[in-house]
C-alpha cells in the first residue's frame, strides 16, 4: 500500500485511465442529510431518532438494508413501505447539507484535462446520486453514474465495475477504484483493479488500513499526486 500526503512518489505504479469513485463520504459529504431523512422517517413511526455516528453506521450497503438496521426488521413490505418514505423526503433534502469535500472539483478537473476517464460507482440509487451531483455542480465530470439495477449487484459484487471497464474501453490495470468504505476497497479486489481509499471519509484511516487498500489518499489533493507519480 502507498500513502500519498504532499509528495509524489516515483517508478513502479501504472498509469491508470479510468479513475472510478464512490459517492457518499468521497465525493460528497452527505451524513447529515441522509441522517435528517433517516429520523424523519423515524419518527413517522413514532420511534426515538438516531444520532449523526449511528446512522453514519448504517450507510453503504443500499436502502433497504440501512432502513432494516435504524428498524431492525426485516419484514420485506415494511422495509419497502420505509425505503419508500426516506426517498420521498430525501429527493427533496438531499443537498440541504451536502457538501463537495474540498479539493474534490480542482482534482477531478485536472484529471478530467489530462484525458482520463471518470465514473462513480455507487450503492445509492441512481436517481438520487444524479440529483445530488447535479445541484452540487460536479456532475459534468463523470462518463457514467452507476448505481445497482438490483440489491444482488450492489458493491462489492464486481459486475458493475467490469461492466465499466468493458464500456469505457480500458482494461483492469489501467482502472483505480477509489472510495471510503469497505465495499469499496473488496469490490476493487473481486473485480482485480487497484484501489484507493480515502482517510477523510466515513469509516476512517485505521479501519481502511486493516483492508489493506493499494493506496491510501488522505486528502483529495493526494489523488493528483498519485497520478503524476504513474506517469
Amino acid at each position: 500500500m502507498r500513502i500519498m500526503r504532499a509528495t509524489p512518489l516515483q517508478g513502479g505504479m501504472p498509469v491508470f485511465d479510468l479513475y472510478l469513485f464512490d459517492l457518499d463520504g468521497t465525493l460528497v459529504d452527505t451524513r447529515r442529510d441522509i441522517a435528517e431523512a433517516v429520523n424523519h422517517v423515524l419518527q413517522l413511526h413514532a420511534r426515538p431518532v438516531a444520532d449523526l455516528t449511528t446512522v453514519v453506521s448504517w450507510v453503504g450497503d443500499g436502502l433497504d438494508d440501512m432502513m432494516m438496521r435504524a428498524f431492525q426488521t426485516d419484514e420485506r413490505e415494511f422495509v419497502g413501505e420505509l425505503v419508500g418514505e426516506f426517498r420521498s423526503y430525501y429527493m427533496d433534502h438531499c443537498t440541504d447539507f451536502s457538501y463537495v469535500y474540498e479539493g474534490c472539483s480542482e482534482t477531478l478537473t485536472s484529471l478530467q484535462e489530462r484525458g482520463t476517464h471518470l465514473s462513480v460507482l455507487t450503492n445509492k440509487p441512481q436517481d438520487l446520486s444524479l440529483e445530488i451531483l447535479r445541484h452540487l455542480g460536479i456532475l459534468q465530470f463523470f462518463d457514467r453514474v452507476v448505481g445497482p439495477s438490483d440489491a444482488d449487484l450492489r458493491k462489492p459484487n464486481p459486475s458493475n465495475l467490469v461492466s465499466l471497464v468493458r464500456d469505457i474501453g480500458t482494461s483492469k490495470d489501467r482502472t483505480l477504484m477509489v472510495g471510503d468504505s469497505r465495499n469499496d476497497i473488496l469490490v476493487a479486489r473481486n473485480a482485480g483493479v487497484a484501489s484507493c481509499g480515502c482517510t477523510f471519509g466515513y469509516i476512517g484511516r485505521d479501519a481502511l488500513l486493516e483492508l489493506d487498500p493499494t493506496y491510501l489518499i488522505e486528502t483529495w489533493p493526494g489523488l493528483l499526486l498519485l497520478a503524476d507519480s504513474t506517469n
